[in-house]
């Protein structure tokens, strides 16, 4: 059941990040004076962010199980995603409903766009980072225009840590630290992961 509510709310976020594209997009291609190669481009950005709710997994080795998996937390995306939306509105009233000049409608917009495609653009990152507890190692893996993957035998931990900020600990969010040695290459941060406890504690069972 989980599963398939996470599934649609990629759904209806994807649609929401993708539906003023493709429309605009199509749109466009029916109005004469709208120029064909833009009206295109519109439409492609729309269907690369409706088909981009792909989230990466590790590959295991044979007899790996996977103990605990998490993506950075969605709520600053959806936050600015929303804080975006009183601003369309009122550039909206201004620019239908009264005769102030363009300036202002024309400010707000840019406001609330800033606002969206942050989120926006923070909400595919994060859909894109898988952080991988198995019974062998610790995985940071980013797959999306590119492949990136960083991972820690267990043997080979010497350290974990957790942190959280008075904000953080408020909306069930935080950081869990794990280091091998010395130098980026040698640490795996999990940064503002929802509900971090279980992933530490999973990590710590690799000493008991």
């Amino acid at each position: 059941m989980a599963v398939v509510l996470g599934l649609l709310k990629r759904l209806g976020v994807s649609v929401i990040m993708a539906g003023p594209f493709i429309l605009a997009g199509f749109y466009g291609a029916q109005d004469p004076e709208f120029p064909g190669w833009a009206s295109a481009v519109v439409l492609l950005v729309g269907l690369a962010l409706g088909f981009a709710g792909v989230v990466p997994a590790p590959s295991l080795v044979a007899g790996e199980r996977i103990l605990v998996t998490r993506h950075q937390t969605m709520k600053p995306a959806f936050a600015r995603m929303i804080m975006s939306i009183p601003f369309f509105v009122v550039a909206a009233y201004l620019f239908e409903l009264t005769d102030m000049p363009y300036v202002f409608p024309f400010v707000f917009f840019l406001v609330g766009l800033y606002l969206f495609f942050k989120g926006t653009m923070r909400y595919l990152r994060n859909l894109h980072i898988t952080y991988t507890v198995t019974d062998r190692r610790v995985v940071h893996l980013y797959r999306f225009l590119w492949l990136h993957t960083k991972e820690i035998p267990a043997a080979r931990i010497i350290s974990i840590s957790e942190a959280r900020n008075f904000f953080e600990i408020i909306t069930g969010r935080g950081s869990v630290v794990v280091s091998s040695g010395i130098g980026e290459r040698q640490t795996i941060r999990m940064d503002d992961v929802s509900n971090p406890g279980p992933i530490a504690e999973s990590i710590r069972g690799f000493f008991s």
